[in-house]
């Protein structure tokens, strides 16, 4: 709401009285002075709000002092016509004062229709005879109190644009929030601070390849200038002859004409580290000479092998991958360095201990072939490039996030998230950022469009499937799913597997085998009907359980055969059920069961005999005759 404006009192009550002389002077009767009426008389609601100082001296007459104005004229109008008695007026004013409810109902309603209230709404909705100020103020204080706004019917339009004004101004109060609503979803998160990174020209994706390729070659100097690096590198090469290594993690194929030669001339490599590796640590570990002279040529005979070991490390052409892993060994250094360091601190008093610790430092400085001073100095260097090559591909990896974008757009629906899509995406892209070459002259977009493409199609191959298929059988699904739809098209009908074979040149069964693996899996839990009390593993037929129709007439006849095998004596009951096993379910040979009873077979054989015989008698058989058609007995 627009807050009213001040108005003054005094130069009020001045511009009514002068309103109302001038209407008594015209009709000639002299009335009461209007500014007593209208003293109590509030100002109108403005849609501008002014400073205090102009409002207390505004020189315009308020919108409300005229309309009050109007309603005295009207009432004095009607009563000059004709005056009424006393009894008559007191009738008349309840009668009055039932109908300002009612109107004033009306203008509630209508306020809220239009949401506001002109001056003319009020003049024609109250009745003409109620002109006393006091009377007009509490109705206009009741319409004030349900916060309606009453305006001049000039200014609607102007009321209407500020009221919109402050509905936008309330929307741009609520935009905090909606920014925190933003944290909850974390893919309009990630494409808002992706937008804000800008996209790179040809030039600027130029100047960072070479800033990357400059930090690289820096990281090459300082690690090779380490002496632990040619037995890691000797070490290496081992498992590569030895076949512990796969030849492709760790070699760059374009830098080498064919593996068979690069194998035949790693030995050759080998050796030559091994002849000027030997010779340092021998130059390093012999003490130098006190003749200036003689130190300053040991120096150079070592500065020109330490230079020769690393022109013959770039022959190997291993990875960068490689130099990281190096440079692990290197951060393994230097910490054991501080180390040893921070314990010769601790023990100053502890002259053994020292020593101990002094031999050990020794040794670390004879791998490392510089001191430790020097070592932590090219250290510092190494990581500080690490960190500019790191920086470099950043820049280069937020500016084209845009692309896994809508590369990964394609994508969807095939099994993967959205987010896994863009994660496998922005692995690819930051692979093509290793291999990308700038001197080919094409731009890094057309380069990292493979690779992103490469490592989607392949987490889809891999992930999307509750049972995963080769990469080769998916080329081999997608391949008859394009020709399938291709004779949907010609044909109008779904193509049998005999046409598709035909189309695509394959057997028939590799066909029916192909498009039964390109079915998806469905879960046994999958809820069936819109009620979820029902699963899809209900439908399915149990072939190994057993019928239970079958299995009651079973439990049926064991009963009734019981009742007849007890009419038996004991002996011969006992073996009946030895015989055939109904018991345990293990029939017994006639010997077995002789003895048990320590009889012979022959009587074994006669107590069965005779035992049958009372079976068959038709007292006992009739009990047995509803079971012998009886699907599940044998």
């Amino acid at each position: 709401m627009v807050d009213p404006p001040v108005v003054d009192r005094r130069s009020q009550s001045i511009r009514n009285r002068t309103i109302l002389a001038r209407h008594s002077k015209r009709k000639g009767a002299s009335r009461q002075s209007s500014s007593q009426r209208l003293k109590k008389s509030q100002p109108r609601r403005s849609s501008v709000t002014k400073p205090s100082g102009l409002r207390r001296n505004a020189k315009r007459q308020p919108k409300f002092a005229r309309f009050k104005a109007k309603r005295i004229r009207l009432f004095l109008k009607r009563r000059n016509g004709a005056p009424q008695p006393q009894h008559e007026a007191t009738t008349s004013h309840l009668h009055s004062a039932i109908e300002v409810q009612s109107r004033i109902r009306e203008l509630i309603k209508l306020a809220k229709e239009q949401g506001y209230l002109t001056f003319d709404d009020l003049n024609e909705a109250l009745p003409e005879g109620i002109t006393d100020a006091d009377e007009l103020d509490l109705i206009l204080t009741r319409l004030r109190r349900m916060e309606i706004d009453i305006i001049e019917a000039s200014e609607v339009d102007r009321y209407k644009d500020g009221k919109k004004d402050g509905e936008e101004e309330e929307e741009e109060e609520e935009k905090p929030e909606a920014k925190l609503d933003i944290l909850d979803d974390p893919v309009r998160m990630y494409l808002k601070q992706m937008g804000q990174v800008p996209l790179l020209t040809r030039e600027q994706e130029v100047e960072i390849s070479k800033r990357i390729e400059e930090a690289e070659n820096m990281v090459q100097k300082h690690i090779n200038r380490f002496g632990f690096i040619a037995r890691a590198h000797l070490d290496l090469a081992r498992k590569l002859a030895e076949g512990r290594e796969r030849f492709d993690r760790v070699i760059l194929d374009k830098k080498i004409e064919s593996r068979e030669r690069y194998m035949k001339k790693l030995p050759r490599l080998c050796g030559q580290v091994e002849q000027l590796s030997a010779s340092i640590n021998q130059q390093y570990c012999q003490p130098p000479r006190n003749s200036s002279k003689k130190r300053s040529q040991k120096l150079q005979s070592l500065q020109r092998a330490m230079a020769s070991l690393q022109r013959v490390y770039p022959h190997f052409y291993f990875k960068q991958k490689v130099t990281e892993e190096f440079v692990h060994l290197a951060d393994d250094a230097y910490h054991a360095s501080l180390y040893l360091q921070t314990e010769i601190a601790k023990h100053l008093r502890d002259r053994k201990k020292r020593l101990q610790l002094r031999n050990k430092i020794h040794e670390l400085e004879k791998s490392l072939w510089l001191s430790l001073s020097e070592y932590a100095d090219h250290y510092q260097a190494l990581k500080g490039w690490m960190r500019q090559a790191f920086r470099a591909k950043t820049e280069m990896v937020e500016a084209n996030l845009r692309l896994v974008i809508s590369i990964a757009k394609k994508y969807t629906n095939r099994g993967l998230s959205f987010l896994d899509l863009i994660q496998e995406g922005n692995m690819g892209l930051m692979k093509a950022v290793e291999k990308f070459e700038y001197r080919r002259g094409y731009k890094f977009s057309t380069y990292a469009t493979w690779w992103i493409r490469q490592a989607i199609t392949r987490s889809i191959a891999d992930q999307a499937r509750t049972i995963r298929i080769p990469v080769h059988m998916i080329e081999t699904i997608n391949k008859l799913m394009r020709v399938q739809k291709q004779l949907v098209q010609e044909y109008g009908r779904e193509p049998t597997p005999e046409e598709v074979a035909e189309e695509v040149l394959l057997p028939v069964d590799r066909v029916r085998a192909v498009l039964k693996m390109a079915q998806q899996p469905i879960s046994l839990q999958s809820p069936v009907g819109e009620s979820e009390e029902t699963n899809f593993g209900d439908f399915i037929e149990d072939r190994g359980a057993e019928n239970p129709s079958d299995m009651t007439a079973i439990v049926l006849l064991k009963e009734k055969i019981k009742d007849v095998l007890e009419t038996l004596t004991d002996r011969e009951r006992q073996v009946l059920e030895q015989r055939f096993g109904l018991v345990d379910g293990y029939s017994r040979t006639l010997e077995e069961v002789g003895r048990q009873f320590q009889v012979t077979r022959e009587r074994i054989r006669q107590i069965e005999a005779k035992a049958l015989r009372k079976m068959r008698h038709p007292t006992r058989i009739r009990q047995l005759e509803g079971f012998l058609e009886a699907p599940g007995v044998k």
